[in-house]
């Protein structure tokens, strides 16, 4: 129910890459698996943690900070006291971030696998990772923009064969939802970690769903892996696209 449901909304507010291409956004990898996206009017932040330095923002643009779950390389509390350099900031966090009832804000709002949030200017919709927390589907400004954060098709060497194979299950399961569907800009895990299935998440997304820009992450610093996939020849049907990242800070402008 919940695949018809994500399809029928994403279809109603579909154009073409073509339609699209007057399009600005301003990308900044900051670290790991962080980017920000400025836009005309406002600007997310992903997976921010506080490891390096937020680019500067500039002012009068409404900032979001999208946080996918709560492992320290995608969230640290610490992030919350930007609330003072950011006055009217927005957090959207993931359900599995805990809160004490005396720490609940207006400004801070939760979001669970499978959910639905409408913030304005922002749609939130989420999808189930298959670590922990969720991955992001946001329209704003008549863009459409993907993060991952950890959900991937995670493949261990040192685990079983029936564990890896629950695991390609349920990466399927939540990516076959995004099936058609274009986005503006993705971000997606490229893990050096996973040998030779480090690829295999990214490949897998982008049989289901397409998009004009697409961005690896949670790298852990090995940019070479970027290298990797072009050596290896995954990147024939999307060279184009794709977008390697080098170090932090890196800044991309796309219209």
């Amino acid at each position: 129910m919940w695949k018809g449901c994500l399809t029928a909304c994403l279809d109603a507010a579909w154009v073409s890459f073509a339609e699209r291409r007057g399009i600005n956004m301003k990308i900044t990898f900051i670290f790991h698996s962080s980017f920000a996206v400025e836009l005309e009017e406002s600007v997310l932040i992903f997976d921010y943690y506080g490891e390096e330095k937020l680019p500067v923002l500039p002012k009068g643009k409404q900032v979001f900070f999208l946080n996918s779950h709560g492992h320290p390389d995608h969230f640290q509390r610490k992030i919350l006291a930007l609330k003072e350099e950011y006055p009217s900031a927005e957090y959207i966090l993931s359900r599995d971030i805990r809160f004490r009832p005396e720490e609940k804000k207006d400004w801070i709002h939760r979001v669970k696998p499978g959910g639905e949030l409408k913030t304005a200017p922002l749609v939130v919709r989420t999808l189930r990772s298959t670590d922990l927390g969720v991955a992001f589907i946001v329209e704003t400004e008549g863009k459409r923009i993907y993060h991952a954060g950890d959900l991937n098709w995670w493949h261990w060497e040192g685990e079983d064969k029936a564990w890896n194979n629950n695991m390609a299950a349920n990466y399927k399961k939540e990516a076959d939802k995004l099936s058609g569907v274009f986005f503006d800009a993705a971000f997606v895990p490229l893990d050096p970690r996973l040998g030779d299935a480090y690829y295999l998440g990214m490949q897998y997304f982008l049989k289901k769903a397409d998009a004009a820009c697409i961005f690896p992450m949670h790298m852990w610093e090995k940019y070479d892996i970027c290298d990797r996939l072009k050596k290896d020849g995954y990147l024939n049907d999307i060279s184009g696209r794709f977008y390697p990242v080098e170090y932090p800070g890196q800044t991309w402008e796309i219209s």
